[in-house]
């Protein structure tokens, strides 16, 4: 078994947080913006069909980043759909109303 210390990353990150995995996700968003881009480009031509493309790019990052407890919104989904779908083992069966 290795010791391994702590502030050494096992993954390859761009920069601290920032891996292949979130920049997979801000291209996904970018590709989707660029697609409501040209969707928009058919009905309007005003400014607000540059600002689609940042959107989804935008949102994207925030919800892949890791936070400051090493967790991102994406992952946090992933564990809440997890937990839920869990059996949960109640202690009484037996309800008392007050």
């Amino acid at each position: 078994m290795y010791q391994v210390p702590k502030n050494i990353s096992a993954r390859f990150e761009f920069f601290p947080g920032f891996g292949w995995k979130e920049l997979f996700f801000v291209l996904t968003g970018l590709l989707t913006g660029f697609i409501f881009y040209l969707v928009l480009g058919i009905f309007t031509k005003s400014f607000i069909r540059y600002l689609v493309i940042f959107v989804p790019a935008g949102l994207s990052y925030f919800l892949s980043v890791p936070g400051p407890d090493g967790n991102s919104v994406i992952s946090l989904i992933k564990y809440y759909l997890k937990w839920s779908k869990k059996q949960k083992r109640y202690l009484y069966g037996r309800y008392v109303d007050a």
